[in-house]
């Protein structure tokens, strides 16, 4: 498995490191800054097994389709990973979308990467249209700068899609907060609440979410209905998720399990991810990265 290493050094000295894997989903490895590696290294089984776990993309689709719509692949043998998944009862095949499983076109320079995957592009014999089940051409661009990990992710889509990140960053032992400006309206699963009254959500729209609790919950961002802020707070460091997109098509996700050694935050450039609205969209997100030692 061949992967690509960016490097270059912070504003504030922290050398940096950014490790993607084109041939596999794109899959972010690993992000290091200074001494602290943002991505939770015990998740590699999860990706070794199904694709899932480390630094996952989103897309063309959310989590997993209507059975009804799933195009049925003609060489299951060739793709390993869907026996694994339908041993625990998932029949979706590519959840959360083709982009995180199938082999990407890239190049790079020593802190830039240009990724491209398209629906003719064949994986295994077969071609990406078919395993997704439309066609469409997404790239991503990927620039560690000294202001931190900058992407851009973008889709041209035959069908309403959408793109996203699903990386998952390290909890270090101790108290953890996620905080961000979000409405008051959140998404667990299909169904629209109110935030309860038992979370911490004070007058100004911000939310601070104790990882103490478990999460797989969507917010859009307030304010301004384009862009959003969001705060990993850790005993060892921060994590501020910067993302926005050209138009209110746009929400995160926040997925921890309870006493999961991860959290998952997850910008996506759809208002509701399981009802993408849009054939052309893209997604700029910064990740910037602060030690506390």
């Amino acid at each position: 498995m061949s992967s690509v290493v960016l490097t270059n050094q912070s504003k504030d000295g922290h050398e940096m490191t950014a490790t993607f894997c084109p041939e596999k989903g794109m899959n972010l490895l690993s992000f290091k800054v200074g001494n602290i590696e943002l991505i939770e290294q015990s998740t590699k089984n999860l990706f070794e097994e199904r694709y899932a776990g480390l630094g996952s993309l989103i897309g063309p689709h959310f989590h997993r389709r209507n059975p009804s719509i799933i195009p049925s692949v003609a060489n299951e043998a060739a793709f390993p990973h869907i026996e694994r998944v339908r041993a625990n009862g998932v029949n979706e095949p590519f959840s959360h979308g083709i982009m995180r499983y199938a082999p990407w076109q890239a190049n790079h320079t020593q802190n830039s990467l240009h990724a491209k995957l398209t629906g003719d592009d064949e994986w295994n014999g077969t071609t990406i249209k078919e395993l997704q089940g439309f066609n469409f051409k997404t790239w991503i661009n990927a620039d560690l700068t000294p202001e931190g990990l900058q992407l851009k992710l973008s889709i041209v889509s035959d069908y309403d899609a959408l793109v996203g990140l699903h990386y998952y960053y390290s909890l270090p032992s101790g108290p953890a907060t996620v905080r961000s400006l979000v409405n008051e309206q959140y998404r667990d699963q299909e169904e629209m609440k109110s935030i309860p009254s038992n979370w911490q959500y004070n007058s100004q729209k911000e939310l601070i979410f104790d990882l103490e609790n478990e999460s797989d919950y969507g917010f859009t961002p307030s304010g301004d209905p384009t862009s959003g802020d969001i705060i990993l707070d850790t005993s060892t460091h921060t994590l501020r998720t910067h993302f926005s997109c050209d138009n209110q098509e746009i929400s995160w996700q926040l997925y921890h399990p309870k006493n999961a050694a991860f959290v998952c935050i997850e910008p996506i450039a759809a208002e509701n991810p399981r009802k993408p609205q849009l054939t052309v969209q893209t997604l700029n997100v910064l990740l910037q990265a602060s030690p506390k030692n």
